[in-house]
């Protein structure tokens, strides 16, 4: 299901519900059904003289009709109400399980105690979507145009809600990097452990890309590298056959990707849910498990568990490591597992990279878990390596 940046307009309304007609005359309270040509509406607020076919639109637009469709599910829940949240009027926030709209500027108003029903308004109950894809743009992170090939920076997101999902409960949330190529994979090792009750609840956001595959497997090299070097993009021109343009750099574009994360995919998902930010967590395999190194010593607070399969600690003549080993003690404090995994086929540099990045983790007392997977190589790792991140760092 395709998730927009505006409120669904939709409650089901029984099939054996007639509403009545719209009358000119009559005055309408918030709730209150009509019909006009075959086409139900809803009223938001008190309305009189306002027909329906030219005064609808969407939650908070300033209408008062909303259009009902029995063939759509619930209104999809709002943004979750916080406390210290500031609201304007026709604001819509969601309060386990019904959304609600403002009438005036408000803070600090419970929608659903008595004493705040002047407040808000009762939209009625709304739908917390299990699973939805939406598509989001990232203006901190550069298109690189060549002759041949246009390298976006619009990114396809997919959340998934743990089952039994309650909305006022906090619940940690886990970024999936390599979403377009690793969804399968993490799924089919997720999806059976959860269903088991081996795993804490968590919401799981897969970070994608909205362009074709060639594309997507392009831009790894731009978004996941930290620094720029001559020799990588120079491979990674060759290997995708990347034409023209000598004067557009293609690595060393990590710290824009991380801004992209920050500034705007984490607010929209840890505002329209009860979140945990302590326990932000990122998954990354090869390349984005070197952007998930690359945050753990740059950005230590964005996250708290880091999942690091296969992660490409070679890059640019190790730095990662050597910024690592200067790195002081004091900047994990927050840090609650690391874990680093590594196939037992993979090239034996893979193999000590990973053991010496595990060992320098814990010589600043961060607490690492490490693994290495029997029998599988760089390419098959990942088909085990999220089973035992999860068992690791989420295990119930």
């Amino acid at each position: 299901m395709k998730a927009t940046t505006a409120i669904a307009l939709a409650l089901a309304s029984s099939a054996a519900f007639a509403a009545p007609a719209w009358q000119a005359g009559q005055v309408y309270q918030a709730g209150d059904p009509v019909t006009v040509a075959g086409i139900d509406y809803r009223a938001q607020w008190w309305t009189q003289g306002q027909a329906p076919q030219t005064h609808s639109g969407p939650i908070g637009g300033g209408q008062p009709w909303l259009v009902l469709d029995p063939n759509q599910p619930p209104l999809a829940c709002g943004d979750v109400w916080r406390n210290e949240t500031a609201y304007a009027g026709r604001a819509v926030a969601s309060r386990l399980g019904r959304n609600y709209l403002a009438n005036w500027w408000t803070r600090g108003n419970d929608p659903q105690a008595a004493g705040s029903r002047e407040v808000w308004r009762d939209l009625g109950p709304c739908n917390y979507v299990q699973q939805y894809t939406f598509t989001l743009n990232a203006p901190q992170v550069p298109v690189l145009q060549f002759d041949n090939a246009t390298l976006g920076n619009d990114y396809a997101i997919e959340v998934i809600l743990p089952a039994g999902f309650q909305p006022g409960t906090s619940y940690p949330v886990l970024y999936v990097l390599d979403w377009f190529a690793l969804r399968d994979a993490f799924l089919m090792q997720y999806q059976p452990l959860q269903e088991a009750g081996q795993l804490q609840s968590f919401i799981v956001v897969g970070v994608g890309c909205a362009q074709d595959e060639f594309s997507c497997w392009a831009r790894r090299g731009r978004d996941f590298t930290p620094t720029y070097t001559a020799s990588e993009d120079g491979y990674f021109r060759t290997d995708f056959g990347l034409q023209g343009a000598p004067e557009v750099q293609i690595t060393g574009r990590a710290p824009q990707f991380l801004s992209f994360l920050k500034q705007q995919l984490m607010p929209r998902i840890e505002t329209r849910y009860l979140t945990d930010p302590a326990k932000r967590g990122i998954h990354g395999t090869s390349f984005s498990a070197l952007f998930g190194s690359y945050a753990l010593v740059h950005d230590t607070p964005t996250f708290s568990r880091y999942l690091l399969n296969s992660p490409s600690l070679w890059y640019d003549e190790h730095k990662i490591v050597t910024e690592a080993q200067l790195s002081t003690t004091g900047q994990y404090a927050k840090v609650q597992r690391v874990f680093v995994s590594v196939g037992s086929e993979e090239p034996s540099d893979f193999r000590q990279d990973a053991d010496t990045f595990a060992a320098l983790l814990r010589s600043k007392q961060v607490a690492v878990g490490e693994a290495t997977l029997a029998g599988e190589t760089h390419e098959s790792a990942p088909l085990a390596a999220t089973a035992a991140g999860l068992l690791d760092s989420y295990a119930r």
